[in-house]
């Protein structure tokens, strides 16, 4: 990294007053960060104080304040927002003016300006064909440009998926990052070799990020030569063609239901598109990707506007989970992972089945952006009395969590409609096993709850899904907004209730997870609603009112003399600030073979599969099954919107 030194120019305040000595340094590089670096220099013999006033030719303008002891340095950033960094980066040099008043040790100005430009690459693969042994080992060969040293995480993916990752701090020079590939992985790695994409996310001396494309082949095995055989040779076979895969079908949620980028968005909808897993009915369905990525025809960082929380590679049963979902007649190479509106499409099937008469049943489809990923590794478990359960050896009962939950928060869809679609999945160190998939039902349909009144259900129209089996879905709402407008009154809390069951009533699993979104952009407006139609409003438009009554932190800095549209990055109101919560997780044996067939909804599970059923593992252990557990809070400070361009809708 190269710093730009800029002696300050002083005027003074005063001429009895002697010239302050303050100096700024400004970092030439802006990386994917978005961040711009000032260092002021205090070389007084008592302490200094300020502000500067920075403004980039290429758009944006902050003030930024400061407190610097005697003979010490102070560190100021100051994050563009994703609109000015699009500018940025379109003309990859700008011309940074930094103007301000100091205050201590004596009242003067300072005004300089400095040339800013776009962030390189410091840290490049030096090898880019790898040979993988039995030990799974891929060193990747790695060279440092910068003479401070590099930072970075190494992602290797295949098809838009992390296959595995690893952290590498180097200083200027060659490198090796040592990745292992997953074992299922190496088993469908051939000697031919296959294409994967290294990612490499830099946080020093830049933010930057960007991919290369490498091969991996699997090691050609060393084999003994064996004397030649005496036998009487036998007759050549014909040899038989090579299977070749047949072209592989799109469901809905790939073709209609995928996202399109709006104004705020700079990713395509083709790099979306790029996304994907095939289901258990060997369909392609979108999946989770990172909120910003690098586009391929311009080398730089795009942002998709969305996001899908926590990253499922980071789950300790992801690969498991992925397995599971994967189609019967997988070839090398395809993808797998969270397929996102799989349920949907099951749900067609079993509405359209020939066989059985489900047509008074509504198909239900969510959009892209919904669809949101929770991850819970090594979870100590405790009872309902908060006491830890253990095994019998004495060993600490622990669980992994996979989930994912379409919880849209920006539209009036679940201010009616209880049914969304989820993936919940836990392996636990006593056996328990339960990986399912249905629409979960929060509460009834046409019915939620206000967060002024958590126990008083509001009448809302709209919805033809069928009633819950418990939960609810507590949505803030103008008037109890506008009245406290607090964190805690916007606070959208969806509390679950689902079941997988038989024909006959028996329960096989049961579980009931919470989901919290601490940010929402939308309040149920019921003074907007009418007898066939459900109204929302928008938080940040509270924040235009002249009377000034949104103050709490959420608020604060916005100003009713600059408003903005509520899906603008700016808004703080983006559906991205999600918690969740763990509570029961009861389970009985459905048989011999673990494994039931149940409908969309979780229910008439047998161990039969036909048209539109689903399959589900559900398998006790040696504690869980029947025993009550407390319930616990994960994810209380997540932000998946921080920096990274999401907005609403999210």
């Amino acid at each position: 990294m190269t710093l730009v030194i800029v002696s300050a120019t002083v005027v003074a305040a005063d001429q009895a007053e002697a010239a302050t000595p303050q100096s700024v340094a400004v970092e030439s590089t802006i990386g994917t960060d978005r961040v711009v670096t000032l260092t002021v220099t205090c070389n007084a013999s008592s302490s200094c104080a300020g502000s500067l006033t920075l403004k980039l030719s290429t758009g944006g303008t902050k003030t930024l304040s400061y407190s610097i002891a005697k003979r010490a340095s102070k560190t100021l950033n100051w994050t563009l927002t994703q609109k000015d960094y699009t500018n940025f980066t379109t003309k990859r040099t700008a011309i940074l003016t930094a103007s301000g008043k100091t205050t201590k040790p004596s009242k003067t100005t300072l005004s300089k300006t400095a040339t800013l430009k776009v962030a390189s690459a410091k840290l490049a693969l030096s090898t880019k064909t790898y040979a993988v042994g039995t030990g799974r080992s891929v060193p990747l060969a790695v060279q440092c440009s910068s003479s401070s040293g590099c930072a970075a995480k190494v992602d290797l993916r295949l098809a838009g998926n992390t296959v595995t990752k690893a952290t590498v701090k180097a200083a200027k020079g060659k490198a090796t990052v040592k990745l292992t590939l997953p074992a299922a992985s190496y088993n469908k790695l051939t000697t031919a070799g296959a294409k994967y994409t290294v990612v490499i996310s830099e946080s020093k001396p830049d933010a930057i990020s960007h991919s290369t494309s490498v091969t991996l082949r699997k090691t050609k095995p060393v084999s003994t030569p064996t004397p030649t055989p005496t036998a009487t040779p036998k007759p050549t076979a014909t040899p038989t063609a090579t299977p070749t895969a047949t072209p592989r079908a799109l469901s809905k949620a790939y073709t209609q239901r995928n996202w399109t980028p709006t104004a705020y968005d700079t990713c395509s909808a083709e790099l979306h598109a790029s996304y994907r897993v095939l289901g258990p009915d060997g369909k392609y369905y979108p999946t989770w990707h990172p909120a910003t990525a690098t586009d391929p025809t311009t080398g730089l960082t795009c942002t998709f506007g969305h996001e899908h929380g926590a990253d499922p590679a980071n789950s300790d049963i992801a690969e498991w989970v992925a397995e599971r979902y994967a189609p019967a007649d997988l070839m090398r190479g395809e993808p797998t992972g969270l397929p996102f509106g799989y349920v949907s499409e099951v749900l067609d099937s079993y509405i359209q089945d020939g066989e059985h008469d489900h047509s008074t049943m509504s198909m239900r489809h969510e959009d892209n952006g919904g669809h949101k990923v929770f991850v819970a590794n090594n979870v100590k478990m405790l009872d309902a009395d908060n006491d830890w359960l253990k095994l019998a050896d004495g060993t600490q009962l622990e669980c992994d969590y996979l989930i994912k939950q379409h919880q849209g928060s920006h539209s009036p869809d679940a201010t009616s409609n209880n049914a969304h679609e989820t993936l919940f999945a836990s392996r636990c160190n006593d056996g328990t096993e339960i990986i399912t998939t249905m629409f979960s039902r929060f509460g009834n349909p046409n019915e939620i709850f206000s967060t002024c009144a958590t126990n008083t259900a509001i009448a809302t129209v709209g919805s033809t899904l069928p009633e819950g089996d418990g939960g609810r879905r507590i949505i803030p709402t103008l008037d109890c907004v506008e009245e406290n407008p607090t964190d805690w009154s916007l606070y959208e809390l969806w509390e679950g209730a689902s079941k997988v069951e038989t024909t006959d009533g028996q329960v096989l699993a049961s579980f009931d997870p919470w989901y919290g979104v601490r940010n929402p952009s939308r309040m149920y407006d019921a003074m907007a609603s009418t007898s066939t139609t459900n109204a929302v409003s928008r938080p940040l438009a509270l924040a235009w009112l002249a009377t000034g009554a949104a103050t709490d932190y959420f608020w604060a800095g916005l100003s009713a003399f600059d408003p903005f549209d509520y899906q603008d990055p700016r808004s703080p109101f983006d559906g991205a600030q999600r918690d969740f919560y763990l509570g029961d997780l009861k389970l009985t044996s459905p048989g011999a073979t673990d494994v039931v067939y149940s409908d969309p909804y979780g229910g008439g599970a047998n161990s039969t599969e036909t048209t539109g059923s689903i399959k589900q593992l559900i398998k006790p252990g040696s504690v869980l099954g029947t025993v009550s557990l407390a319930r616990q809070k994960f994810d209380s400070k997540a932000d998946y919107g921080k920096n990274n361009g999401v907005h609403a809708p999210n």
